[in-house]
């Protein structure tokens, strides 16, 4: 699903016609535009398994500073090369930089490493992701135009579907990257401690 897709799908709950550029100075496709952005930075914003980027990290330039990536809209400093792990709760994002509170400049000189949650193009996003944005706003551009509140009604439990199924992908993915951490393969394989040898209270654990 693209851009142009939801945007046409949200002319349509307004009753106007499909555009074939995203880009028309038409009142209608601006307004589909501005709500499909709102409506998806505040969506991809609290950060989900296919937007979050871990451990990234970010060098500084020919002035010292360190640049934030543009798409980021959040982002949290696990690791300041030189510094202690305390010394990190300093280090913030102001504006584009990363920022250090204590000497109060963000010419900082050194690599920081951080872990992100990135905005991603509509179309880069999983098809469950896409669907719950797409209803989402034409839900918002419905209500932006005043429609009547029985429809208003209708969009809203297609919304609420839409947010079902995403909220059970999630919980399938983090099920999975559960499963994949260490401690979890080794409970699996039925290894106990630092011996290698199995128990057989955990599962794959052997009986002796």
């Amino acid at each position: 699903m693209d851009r142009a897709t939801i945007i046409n799908s949200m002319l349509s709950v307004v009753g106007e016609s499909g555009v074939s550029s995203t880009t028309s100075t038409h009142p209608s496709v601006q307004t589909a535009s501005r709500i499909l952005d709102t409506e998806d930075i505040d969506f991809q914003q609290t950060g989900w398994w296919f937007n979050r980027e871990y451990r990234s990290k970010l060098v500084p330039n020919s002035e010292g500073r360190v640049a934030v990536p543009a798409a980021a809209l959040d982002m949290q400093v696990s690791d300041v090369e030189y510094q202690t792990p305390a010394e990190k709760l300093r280090y913030a994002r102001r504006g584009n930089f990363i920022y250090d509170a204590y000497k109060h400049t963000d010419v900082i000189n050194t690599s920081v490493t951080v872990d992100l949650v990135t905005r991603l193009d509509i179309g880069s996003l999983p098809s469950v992701a896409a669907s719950y944005v797409l209803h989402k706003a034409r839900e918002a551009m419905y209500i932006d135009d005043d429609g009547d509140s029985f429809k208003t009604n209708e969009l809203k439990q297609q919304t609420a579907i839409a947010w079902a199924k995403l909220k059970a992908k999630e919980l399938t993915m983090l099920a999975v990257n559960a499963l994949d951490n260490p401690t979890a393969i080794r409970l699996q394989s039925g290894i106990t401690g630092t011996t290698g040898s199995r128990n057989p209270n955990l599962v794959g654990g052997r009986i002796r």
